[in-house]
């Protein structure tokens, strides 16, 4: 069957791509603009009320989605969009965020003042889910509005706090509805990974203490790091049970591909040109609501049409011919780290710097996007995800500046030997300045502690090594580019 041709005014095209939005506004618990909004049927379980844990990687969107949550207006077009009806009947209140001027519950530094007054996490907690039921339900408060005196209250009053929370939750469960309350950028707990554990481990018991209630629930946005290598988090009783309702948040390719659809659907410049094409060439009709156009399923499901419109917009190859790659998976590829993931961040920054690039360089260009441009996309987006996993990982950053001008693969001792004493001591003086967790099997393995397989395990366990078929060790284009370290017909490094 013959595919659709797709015509695009490329400059055009260019200029919208140059202005895509690439905002942490969300962070601060500032909802989307429906425009923005793009509901992968690979997320819609994570939304549920009944999945207590959404664990996603750095920009994943743990922090849209408790924006999106958390908006009513937001919630309810999401609720249509993705036909998710349950998220309805929901009051949603923020247990713990970003936001700094947030009275609705404590920040980190009040969190650790209240602790210092003889509070205990799980009362400073407790406080705060108390204080949002009896205000949703306009019950008199037993203390003073104000985080400070629901938790010092909390902490002299514990049973009648638990009667409260018992009465609040048959309230709400008589009038249909159920509260959720929303945990996000809990890296933010504290200044040092010990506090953060301990606070954090507190909301996650009070967590699983209220799946057995009727009308509440808490969902908790969470760094892999915090679900799947940090054991001491999880060490309470039925831990497990809060596990066995996590979601991730993944993202396919195509959904990728289709979040940049989505932006130019709705870009004021190109948009109503770029529909009318893609309805023209695939009989596929948009949607419009709150102002703004859906994604069509029929555009994502499936590789046709989506390829063809990548192409229109960046051609087929990443070179001028196909010896260096399709474009279409060469860009997924390329963005993605050693387990395949990929952040919704990533292809954004790229896109944009391949248009800047592009404009800047190749003007008369007549896609969007030269196949150089794509090219420097990715070393920029490598450039920030370099940044995000030195701030995440500190004890990394030593560890692959050393690998500088080498070339991967590598065999395991080509690797180690490339990290001498001081390169080690560096990178774990690196996780103690910045008060992270060290390398975890290096560090802390009883069995295997100081073994440098066991750092090498550590790397490939956060996907930023892995092993090819000769057992020897491998990088991702997304790390390896932005740490300068070469591999034979690999995204050239940046001069």
């Amino acid at each position: 069957m013959a595919q659709p041709e797709f015509s695009f005014d490329g400059i055009a095209i260019r200029q919208a791509l140059i202005n895509l939005p690439i905002t942490s506004a969300w962070e601060n618990l500032q909802s989307p603009q429906p425009s923005e909004i793009y509901v992968p049927l690979l997320h819609n379980k994570a939304l549920s009320q009944d999945v207590s844990i959404v664990e996603g990687m750095r920009g994943a969107g743990k922090s849209f989605w408790t924006a999106v949550l958390a908006d009513d207006e937001t919630r309810k077009l999401v609720a249509d969009v993705a036909n998710i009806q349950k998220l309805n009947n929901l009051i949603v209140r923020i247990g713990f965020g970003l936001s700094l001027d947030n009275e609705s519950f404590p920040t980190a530094k009040r969190i650790s003042s209240l602790i210092d007054q003889g509070c205990t996490a799980d009362d400073v907690w407790r406080s705060v889910l108390l204080r949002h039921l009896l205000k949703e339900l306009e019950r008199p408060m037993p203390f003073d509005d104000g985080v400070d005196a629901a938790a010092l209250w909390v902490k002299g009053n514990r049973n009648p706090a638990d009667h409260y929370l018992t009465e609040c939750d048959l309230d709400l469960a008589q009038r249909g509805k159920v509260l959720l309350l929303l945990f996000d950028s809990l890296e933010r707990l504290a200044d040092d990974w010990g506090h953060i554990r301990k606070i954090l481990s507190a909301a996650l018991q009070l967590g699983l203490e209220c799946r057995t209630r009727r009308a509440i629930r808490l969902k908790f946005f969470l760094r892999p790091d915090m679900v799947e290598e940090d054991d001491e988090i999880w060490r309470f009783a039925d831990s497990s049970k809060l596990l066995h309702s996590m979601e991730k948040l993944t993202w396919r390719s195509n959904d990728l591909f289709g979040l940049i659809l989505l932006h130019l659907a709705n870009s004021p410049s190109v948009g109503f040109a770029f529909r009318q094409e893609i309805t023209k060439q695939t009989h596929i009709a948009w949607q419009k609501s709150d102002g703004a156009y859906s994604l069509p399923q029929g555009l994502t499901m499936g590789e046709q049409p989506l390829r063809s419109i990548v192409e229109a917009l960046a051609g087929a190859w990443v070179g001028n011919s196909s010896k260096r790659g399709f474009t279409f998976t060469w860009i997924p590829t390329h963005l993605s780290d050693a387990k395949g993931r990929l952040s919704p961040r990533s292809i954004l920054l790229a896109f944009r710097h391949a248009a800047q690039w592009t404009e800047d360089r190749h003007a008369d260009h007549k896609n969007a996007l030269h196949y150089e441009g794509i090219q420097q996309g990715v070393v920029e987006a490598s450039r920030i995800r370099i940044n995000e996993i030195k701030e995440d990982y500190p004890w990394v950053g030593p560890l692959l500046e050393a690998l500088k001008g080498a070339t991967v693969p590598l065999k395991l001792d080509e690797l180690t030997e490339k990290w001498p004493e001081s390169c080690i001591k560096a990178s774990l003086d690196a996780a103690e300045e910045k008060q992270r967790l060290p390398p975890r099997r290096y560090s802390s393995d009883p069995n295997r502690k100081g073994d440098m397989q066991a750092l090498v395990d550590d790397l490939v366990e956060l996907a930023i090594l892995y092993r090819t078929e000769d057992k020897r060790l491998n990088m991702p284009d997304i790390f390896r580019v932005g740490f300068g370290i070469k591999r034979k017909g690999g995204v050239k490094l940046p001069r």
